[in-house]
């Protein structure tokens, strides 16, 4: 009778068992290394109030630079208003300390014109001197207006500013954490991105958004 090929059990279990090992080892190097599936998305959150906080940043500092050059105007108009009412005001006290107790009108007897009297031209410098007063608290109240608003706009561009370069910083950290994966990096990316979605979303609120 022929002989019955003889299997070789030995060697075909220690093969199965190196497979087998070699598929465990490599389960648990992709159980350590999970993690890193979640840095492209928590990048691309991260990107997306990046690129919002960039936007608003740009948008609010030429917002304040428009504010602030209406508050330079406004603060010129201020100081010519200024400067007339005093020149009203020596012109008015020059006619009456050359002109003391003199009284007149603008027209005489029968209807006729008179001359305008020294004391009817420093009525009327007075009353431009009032005029100039209330124009100057109205530019001056209108300025610090203007100035306040520059301000909040600042403010407003610095935390968005503060924003961008903290995100940009989780960014950088999470590309190191996915090259190296090492997940303590990539925690700590999370940690700074988390403060710059705070300062972003602080940001829009601020802004009314």
């Amino acid at each position: 009778m022929p002989e019955e090929p003889e299997v070789e059990t030995t060697e075909l279990q220690e093969a199965i068992d190196e497979l087998h090992k070699e598929r465990g080892e490599r389960e648990a190097a992709e159980k350590l290394t999970h993690w890193t599936r979640y840095i492209g998305l928590t990048t691309a959150i991260l990107a997306v109030f990046a690129a919002i906080g960039a936007l608003r940043s740009g948008g609010l500092i030429n917002e304040a630079m428009m504010s602030q050059l209406k508050a330079s105007d406004t603060w010129n108009e201020y100081q010519a208003s200024r400067q007339k009412s005093h020149l009203y005001t020596l012109q008015a006290n020059a006619l009456i300390d050359a002109n003391p107790g003199v009284a007149g009108g603008k027209s005489g007897k029968k209807g006729k014109w008179t001359p305008e009297s020294p004391a009817d031209r420093a009525k009327e410098y007075e009353g431009q001197v009032s005029k100039e007063d209330d124009k100057a608290k109205d530019l001056s109240a209108k300025a610090k207006k203007f100035e306040k608003e520059a301000a909040e706009l600042k403010h407003g561009h610095e935390e968005f500013a503060q924003s961008v370069a903290f995100i940009q910083v989780a960014i950088a950290l999470g590309a190191i954490s996915a090259l190296t994966k090492i997940k303590p990096v990539w925690m700590m990316s999370m940690a700074v991105g988390a403060a710059g979605l705070v300062l972003c979303v602080a940001g829009l609120v601020t802004a009314g958004f």
